[in-house]
């Protein structure tokens, strides 16, 4: 009897080419899944950076507009003529807002927090600590103050130094800079912005303490002594030329700060 043969056949081309194509559908779905987590991935973070953004530009800002015109234990307003005839013009409005070279600027000038006692004789000048200016007094004698915008001045036991320093915040090409004492250039706070509001809340006069009427978005020098409360609204995209065509929806944030030496 003669042995059987038994037939062996290998993966033919239309097989080969099955297999091909079931293994590059799958291939492919594999792609996909992984190019839409990164997406999501990507367009997650982008919008928590917003976030954090956010929470840096008003937190900062907050703490400075509060402290605008808080310059110690100095009352500028109750100062002898003698006194304040000598003191910077710029002082008199520690807030304005301007716009300068096609840019909105935010300016604004509080006191550098300085504890410091002197018991001796000492010199002192407004670049010790990083100020603009530097006041010298001990709080009791109105007409016992010295100024510097520069040089050293003449520190007397008993007296305490207060700081002031200029800040100015400025919007252009989207996004938020600063520049401090007007020296240097703009440093880049946050990027990605979009639209920049600012508008402040008036008294009727410069002595009484709570908004009157509707908030302005234009601030005459004048005014300066009449702001109670600033306004801000500023939105955030990744496509801030084109914020409908981003990617990202866009974030829109306000805030409402008081300053705290001018109400109630």
């Amino acid at each position: 009897m003669k042995p059987t043969r038994t037939l062996q056949r290998g993966f033919g081309l239309i097989e080969l080419l099955i297999a091909l194509a079931l293994g590059l559908i799958l291939v492919l779905g594999v792609v996909q899944v992984f190019v839409a987590s990164k997406q999501t991935f990507m367009l997650q973070r982008t919008a928590a950076s917003f976030n954090e953004d956010a929470r840096y530009l008003v937190g900062r800002l907050s703490r400075e507009l509060r402290m605008v015109g808080m310059f110690g234990c100095l009352d500028l307003g109750r100062l002898p003529a003698s006194v304040s005839g000598a003191l910077p013009a710029d002082l008199s409005s520690p807030i304005r807002y301007s716009s300068s070279a096609g840019a909105d600027i935010l300016t604004l000038i509080t006191a550098v927090p300085n504890h410091e006692q002197f018991a001796v004789q000492s010199s002192r000048s407004p670049g010790d600590y990083r100020a603009k200016w530097l006041i010298a007094t001990n709080c009791r004698d109105t007409h016992d103050m010295r100024i510097s915008a520069g040089g050293p001045i003449t520190v007397q036991p008993g007296d305490v130094v207060i700081p002031l320093r200029q800040l100015e915040y400025r919007f252009r090409r989207n996004g938020i800079q600063l520049r401090s004492n007007g020296a240097g250039n703009f440093q880049s706070l946050i990027d990605n912005v979009a639209e920049l509001e600012l508008s402040f809340g008036l008294a009727a006069t410069a002595v009484e303490r709570q908004v009157s009427g509707h908030y302005v978005s234009v601030l005459p020098a004048s005014d300066g002594p009449r702001v109670r409360s600033v306004k801000l609204r500023w939105q955030l995209s990744d496509n801030p030329s084109a914020p409908s065509a981003g990617d990202v929806r866009v974030h829109d944030f306000r805030q409402v700060v008081a300053l705290r030496n001018r109400i109630d």
